[in-house]
């Protein structure tokens, strides 16, 4: 987790708990009957969510995309994916049907973990591979082989996860993005899955295209 991100996950958690004692205000103000001032502070609130909303676009506007060489990992806290490789598959080695004018393309991720002593797993992980053009594929099948992005993990362990994916016959391939879940990710200021925001390109090496 970069600096930004960390900063911006400490501002959301006080945004989050600074909501909370303004909606507890509300109740109470609205419960005495003082409805002048119950307006004044839902009026406060809704101005600092507006200019909370302005910083998330903008910065996620601005700041660069994240790109990293194949086997360099990006971590979310101590879960870890790196993309590895990609090749076309043989008609044998296809779990889905390729349609006339697609090609069957199996992408290779490797998990790991950083954790100490905790297993873990992430159940929402899901991996979309991208082409030249930045246009993103979700995976036509199930994975194969022995792991899914979504199995448990022990501390120190890793383990490749290979998925299918339909692209048109003239794409090829250049990298897998990592979706973790849409919260609370999409609304730290600063962070790679924040609203409007480039998602982390995992590089691949691409091989038999």
């Amino acid at each position: 987790m970069s600096l930004l991100e960390l900063l911006g996950t400490l501002v959301l958690l006080g945004s989050a708990l600074f909501s909370l004692v303004t909606a507890a205000r509300l109740v109470v103000l609205a419960l005495r009957g003082r409805w002048d001032r119950s307006q004044r502070v839902a009026r406060g609130l809704g101005i600092y969510f507006a200019c909370y909303a302005a910083i998330l676009v903008g910065v996620a506007l601005v700041l660069p995309r994240r790109v990293f060489a194949p086997r360099e990992r990006e971590c979310f806290d101590d879960w870890c994916a790196a993309g590895v490789s990609a090749k076309p598959a043989a008609a044998a080695d296809a779990p889905c049907a390729a349609e006339p004018g697609t090609r069957i393309w199996l992408a290779t991720v490797e998990v790991s973990s950083d954790a100490k002593r905790i297993r873990q797993r992430a159940p929402d992980a899901r991996a979309l591979l991208e082409d030249r053009s930045g246009k993103e594929y979700a995976a036509c099948g199930a994975p194969l082989g022995a792991h899914a992005l979504a199995d448990e993990i022990g501390p120190g362990e890793s383990f490749a996860v290979v998925e299918p994916f339909v692209l048109p016959a003239s794409a090829e391939p250049v990298g897998v993005v990592i979706s973790h879940g849409a919260f609370p990710g999409i609304l730290i200021v600063g962070a790679d899955q924040s609203l409007l925001h480039w998602r982390t390109l995992l590089r691949i090496a691409v091989t038999g295209g």
